[in-house]
């Protein structure tokens, strides 16, 4: 566990904000700054809530979610309205994580990463919550993140992951009409999990037919979405 001198020493050296166009990927994916913020000291926060994790290794564990607003891509089966948003500072967020049960907090978006999440990582972290975060695998991590989330869950989209992510606990893809198997970064995680594109019949098929193919993967099927949950 991270003990708080840790914690401050981890998170107290904010650079100046690196403000880069999010609809432009390719800019975004040569820096390792936030996006849209990067003081770490507000926070544009689409909700907070809590449900259990429905996808992955993680799957059925309660869990608080904190989606931050905003993305770099535009993913035509998207269901959240990331642009969205208020601020709010570390103090009230850690205020509104903690009137809920879980002992996960999954930081999702939109894309986490267009923002500083290092100082809200470590006080969460010294506060002995076990942290996870969702990522398109576009724009590269602050390395300090490493010492303080948990598990890391990235989904590639139209794009490969870069460089600068030391561990992946799992990869998601979604399988849509455009998803090849040879895309696959099999050799960056432990595990790689295939989610069939809004749970169409025709993408859980094709799903199917690979994993056939790759008996090592597995289907991902949104669990919290069959039980009604957000």
């Amino acid at each position: 566990m991270l003990d708080l001198p840790v914690a401050n020493a981890i998170f107290s050296d904010m650079s100046e904000s690196d403000t880069t166009d999010r609809e432009n990927p390719d800019e975004t994916r040569r820096s390792h700054r936030p996006v849209w913020r990067d003081d770490g000291q507000l926070l544009q926060i689409n909700e907070i809530f809590y449900s259990i994790e429905g996808e992955g290794v993680r799957v059925g564990q309660p869990t608080t979610f904190v989606r931050l607003s905003k993305c770099n891509l535009r993913c035509h089966f998207c269901d959240t309205d990331f642009d969205s948003y208020r601020e709010m500072n570390i103090g009230e967020i850690a205020a509104e994580v903690a009137r809920h049960p879980a002992e996960w907090v999954c930081f999702t978006g939109g894309e986490p990463l267009g923002q500083n999440l290092v100082p809200l990582a470590g006080h969460l972290k010294w506060a002995k919550y076990k942290l996870h975060i969702e990522t398109n695998g576009v724009i590269a991590p602050d390395e300090r993140l490493f010492e303080l989330i948990d598990h890391w869950t990235v989904s590639p989209k139209r794009y490969p992951i870069v460089d600068g992510f030391e561990q992946i606990s799992e990869l998601k893809y979604v399988v849509g009409k455009s998803f090849r198997e040879d895309r696959v970064q099999e050799d960056l995680a432990d595990y790689v999990y295939l989610q069939p594109e809004s749970s169409e019949s025709q993408y859980v098929q094709k799903a199917l037919d690979i994993l056939s193919r790759h008996p090592r993967w597995r289907l991902s099927n949104r669990i919290h979405k069959v039980l009604g949950l957000p």
